[in-house]
């Protein structure tokens, strides 16, 4: 691991070359704390040079520039336990683990189109009383103002967590035998998932619409998904309207369900089970119903990667030791104190680039006809033009999950952050 300074050094010293390139935009703007590079930059101070208040001035001005990077107005600072739904955890893992990371976040089974930005929420608790419906339970979650009007909204589901029920509960709610009931029998429902658009007096139907219904098997465990951007949509453009959704189980064929609603967890109690409450606040942290929104931010380019296509020739010599390379430096996010917030990573490798780009340029340089125009001017004349510069060629994206300012879980996508590849510019 590097120090702050360090750090510092290595990201003004290739910034001046880097902002020639159409890559390279986030590590070109840590230049913006106040702090200037130059084409002529003299050596910064070691850590032993500066007084403890340069110091703090300097941890401030790399704080500030990466919050500003990352899209924060000041630093989060969530209180109490650190949970995060195992869910959000999982796609986290999954797009972090990958060779090929991109810039959006693709879900299985779910079409989250550009999406770069995933918020997950829980309902707020106890906010209708409906104990007495054994086949309807009203949801509310407080999704105003966490979506910012420059995002465009490209999918959202609501997970509801199923426990099995027991088949002695099956054969004495449907009058069977057990010789009735085979392994491969299905007992089916159906959940149906209302937008409530109006609320009404006690004990009356609310005005609502149909979102989605599916068909469930109730001798599994499972978790189920349902569609539930319409309400989104229509939340976020009149936080007024939003009254909840109401979630309904019947018989497939829509009459009364044998079995309520009590095996779809939206609650911590279970009215005819009392072994199935839940009281560990963990527990039912996972458990717990949890609305899932995908976001566009549209800052995401379409394509993978930043690539700049390679100029070969192969009647150049190559040398035996390259001279622009790609460098180590890794970014501990420890250093500014904010692995009380960044849940993953620790930490990433961020790369930079580094060295010569000589005359003759070898093809291993990865270079560009300018490039290579530039260098021949520079080799006969020196002080018309500079070197081309080693800078990133290629730049990949880092997944981070974290909490806002809010103590919202977040897992967002920031394209541009690591170096895949570098060539002379």
């Amino acid at each position: 691991m590097v120090s702050l300074f360090r750090i510092w050094q290595v990201v003004l010293s290739v910034c001046s070359c880097a902002l020639i390139t159409s890559g390279g935009k986030n590590l070109a703007a840590l230049q913006s704390s106040g702090i200037k590079g130059g084409t002529n930059l003299s050596p910064l101070p070691s850590d032993s040079d500066l007084s403890a208040h340069e110091r703090k001035e300097m941890l401030q001005a790399f704080e500030s520039t990466l919050l500003n990077m990352f899209g924060f107005e000041e630093r989060p600072r969530p209180r109490g336990k650190k949970l995060v739904p195992e869910y959000i955890m999982d796609i986290y893992r999954r797009h972090s683990k990958g060779e090929e990371t991109t810039n959006d976040f693709h879900v299985e089974g779910k079409s989250t189109g550009t999406a770069n930005t995933i918020r997950s929420f829980h309902h707020i608790e106890d906010t209708y009383n409906d104990e007495d419906d054994v086949h309807r339970h009203r949801l509310v979650f407080n999704v105003s103002h966490h979506i910012g009007t420059e995002e465009t909204l490209t999918a959202a589901e609501l997970r509801l967590f199923r426990h099995a029920i027991p088949d002695h509960k099956i054969l004495k709610r449907h009058a069977l035998n057990s010789s009735e009931l085979h392994a491969d029998t299905k007992i089916l429902q159906r959940i149906n998932l209302y937008q409530v658009l109006k609320p009404v007096a006690r004990n009356r139907d609310v005005i609502k619409r149909l979102i989605d219904t599916i068909i469930v098997d109730v001798r599994n465990t499972s978790w189920e998904s349902l569609d539930i951007g319409p309400a989104i949509q229509s939340w976020t453009s009149d936080p007024n309207s939003n009254f909840g959704v109401e979630i309904e189980i019947i018989d497939p064929k829509g009459g009364p369900s044998l079995h309520g609603k009590d095996h779809v967890r939206t609650k911590r109690r279970v009215n005819d089970d009392p072994s199935m409450d839940i009281h560990d606040e963990d527990q039912w942290f996972q458990l717990r119903p949890l609305l899932v929104a995908y976001t566009d931010d549209g800052r995401t380019k379409r394509s993978t990667k930043s690539r700049i296509k390679r100029q070969k020739n192969k009647n150049r010599p190559r040398k035996l030791k390259p001279n622009c390379a790609k460098q180590t430096l890794y970014v501990d996010f420890a250093i500014v104190g904010w692995n009380d917030w960044i849940v993953a990573p620790d930490g990433y490798q961020a790369f930079y680039c580094q060295g010569e780009c000589p005359f003759p340029m070898p093809e291993h340089l990865n270079s560009t006809n300018h490039a290579i125009v530039q260098t021949i001017v520079h080799s006969a004349e020196p002080s018309l033009v500079p070197r081309a510069c080693c800078v990133p060629t290629e730049l990949a994206p880092m997944n981070m999950l974290y909490f806002n300012e809010r103590e919202q879980i977040i897992l967002k996508n920031y394209k541009e952050m690591v170096v895949d590849n570098c060539g002379c510019r």
